[in-house]
């Protein structure tokens, strides 16, 4: 290695670490509503703006400046004011916004608390169940993917997947693997009312949650239950079988697959995404890459080996989905262009 190659590694550890107390202040910004609170005010100065929050101003004041420091507020030094530009309003207060990003400051703590019983993990195998994860987990999730399932899913991923928006229109049975917090089962409800929803996942939370959020959308064509793939009645049969970044994590998927391809009725398919990525790491030196391959034994892996699982990890892959479709037995397996930054689209049917 050149001493160049050195010092761009040094580099690469200092920028890691720095993004790792720069995402420790962005959870107590998210947490403690510093994002929301200085969006909705405009220029102000540390003191009136801790005075606001309700908050200690020295530690303010050190936030606030944390945060012109990574990009995430702006500061105006003559004034000796704060604030935040639209595009970081969006990204970091605006919940609704398509590109909101300030959920995975939520998943990313309580995950890194983790590490101590995971180092136990790393001794002894085995570990962590997802009933055992910090309620924030499963909250951040539906955080993180709001934007995927309020724009994207109905307004770009479904209708570029042949004639899934037509079929969907004109009405049929649509399961919801995994479905969390139901945003994914909501948005097809809404957006195609003539078909029905059935959303499924084993965290009894989750469900509330999505009884919730459909009674607030009005969604009546959705209804979700507390329940794994393996529950399902023998008869029931799906037009469709949603499956969003789920597969990876599961106990067995191979055998999910199986009971998927088992409840399709006739001419119905399997969308499921996994995130980008590929099964060579030396390809996912990327941002995104980076990220899942570092939370990986977090979360994705580690759940499923406190089953006893697979343990598949967060990326696997074109290669790795093509692969699982065919040990599960589905005769046709296609990878579909539907551009993404985050996630990979297969359709699977047969």
């Amino acid at each position: 290695m050149s001493d160049l190659e050195k010092k761009q590694l040094v580099q690469q550890v200092v920028t890691d670490v720095g993004g790792a107390f720069v995402t420790g202040m962005g959870y107590i910004g998210d947490r403690l509503g510093l994002f929301k609170l200085l969006a909705g005010r405009g220029p102000v100065t540390s003191g009136a703006f801790a005075d606001a929050a309700g908050l200690d101003e020295r530690y303010v004041r050190e936030w606030l400046k944390a945060m012109v420091s990574a990009g995430y507020v702006e500061h105006d030094a003559a004034a000796g004011e704060y604030f935040m530009s639209a595009d970081q309003r969006a990204v970091l207060a605006d919940e609704g916004s398509p590109v909101f990003a300030a959920g995975a400051f939520q998943f990313a703590l309580p995950s890194l608390a983790l590490t101590n019983r995971l180092i136990a993990c790393f001794h002894l195998g085995g570990g962590i169940p997802y009933s055992e994860l910090d309620e924030e987990i499963p909250q951040s999730i539906d955080r993180m993917h709001r934007a995927w399932f309020d724009y994207q899913l109905t307004g770009t991923w479904l209708p570029a997947a042949g004639d899934l928006d037509r079929r969907l229109r004109d009405g049929v049975r649509v399961l919801d693997v995994g479905c969390g917090g139901g945003r994914a089962s909501v948005a097809v409800a809404r957006r195609y009312p003539e078909s029905r929803v059935v959303g499924i996942d084993p965290y009894g939370p989750s469900i509330e949650a999505a009884r919730r959020l459909a009674a607030e959308c009005s969604a009546e064509n959705a209804v979700f239950r507390e329940s794994t793939l393996e529950a399902l009645a023998p008869s029931e049969r799906f037009d469709l079988v949603l499956a969003i970044d789920c597969i990876h994590d599961m106990r067995d998927p191979v055998g999910a697959l199986r009971t998927i391809r088992g409840a399709l009725a006739p001419g119905g398919v399997l969308f499921w995404s996994e995130p980008t990525g590929s099964h060579d790491p030396v390809q996912n030196r990327n941002p995104p890459g980076r990220m899942r391959a570092a939370l990986s034994a977090y979360h994705c892996l580690t759940v499923s080996l406190a089953e006893g699982g697979a343990g598949l990890g967060t990326i696997i892959g074109e290669a790795g989905a093509r692969a699982l479709a065919s040990q599960a037995g589905f005769p046709r397996f296609e990878a579909l262009d539907i551009p993404s930054a985050m996630q990979q689209f297969f359709l699977a049917s047969g």
